[in-house]
């Protein structure tokens, strides 16, 4: 049997205007990659798609070492309190190859 690693998920949808901002924060927080999908959808915000062009949404996925969750979340936090609409929450996973995540922080 193959043995599992914990990591964290963090998934983040907000508009692609962001989408740069992110990945610097990613870069500089630790994380040796991530996934941007285009996404659509309802919530609060209403109904949200891509047939304008314009402002529409992404999906963005990190896996992280859990000991850089928190400085990742802090800095969600405060695009957050600056009016950004990130819609962020996290998932337990477990991986086989740990050392993917481990990125050097920057």
């Amino acid at each position: 049997m193959n043995r599992l690693y914990p990591e964290k998920l963090l998934n983040i949808i907000t508009i692609d205007a962001l989408e740069e901002k992110l990945v610097e924060s990613f870069r500089k927080y630790g994380a040796s990659g991530y996934t941007i999908l285009r996404a659509q959808g309802e919530g609060s915000s209403g109904v949200r798609s891509d047939m304008t062009g314009f402002d529409a949404n992404i999906m963005i996925k990190v896996i992280i070492p859990p000991e850089r969750l928190t400085a990742m979340l802090d800095s969600l936090e405060r695009k957050i309190n600056k009016g950004h609409h990130l819609t962020v929450f996290i998932v337990d996973v477990e991986v086989l190859s740990p050392e993917k995540f481990n990125a050097r922080m920057r």
